[in-house]
């Protein structure tokens, strides 16, 4: 009876686990997303992150230039969702692609493009980091700073093609 009683115990714990767990799939393409974040979002603009709140997963921000839905300086509140990404993690300019909640809140989309304007790397759905170093080659402090820095410059690169890009389709 304790055996039945422990293989349910553990069944609940990794259904449970699976449940809360978000898998954002390998987009096939930047652009790819970029697309399906267009037609998705009922807002997507660049936004100044004024305030945050880190415990509740909430910020407040200012639109700064809209490229669908919403006017230039209105501010609104924001949520996210810590388990799925993007984070909202410091104050700046961020590109946010989003839907409004019930609570006229904008809910930045899940394994989504939004990414700050200073580190846009950490948003890995946008840009794909560099492979880990491979076991048998050795490669100097200076190889991999060079990749690391090399792929930093590349979502830099790719954040504002994006903004380009997003200007032209809303002209």
């Amino acid at each position: 009876m304790k055996t039945g009683l422990k293989i349910l115990v553990w069944t609940l714990m990794l259904v449970s686990i699976r449940g809360v767990a978000c898998t954002c799939s390998v987009p096939k393409s930047l652009k790819a997303i970029q697309d399906y974040e267009f037609e998705n979002s009922e807002c997507i603009f660049i936004g100044e992150v004024l305030e945050l709140d880190s415990y509740r997963s909430i910020f407040k921000f200012k639109v700064v230039e809209s490229f669908k839905g919403e006017e230039i300086g209105t501010v609104y509140s924001g949520k996210y969702d810590k388990m799925c990404g993007p984070i909202i993690d410091e104050t700046g300019n961020w590109l946010i692609y989003g839907n409004f909640n019930d609570e006229n809140q904008i809910v930045i989309n899940h394994c989504g493009l939004t990414r700050s304007f200073t580190k846009p790397e950490n948003n890995i759905s946008a840009t794909n980091p560099p492979p880990p170093p491979t076991p048998n080659k050795k490669e100097t402090e200076s190889e991999v700073e060079k990749q690391i820095t090399d792929w930093r410059l590349k979502a830099k690169s790719d954040l504002e093609s994006e903004i380009n890009r997003l200007r032209r389709r809303t002209e």
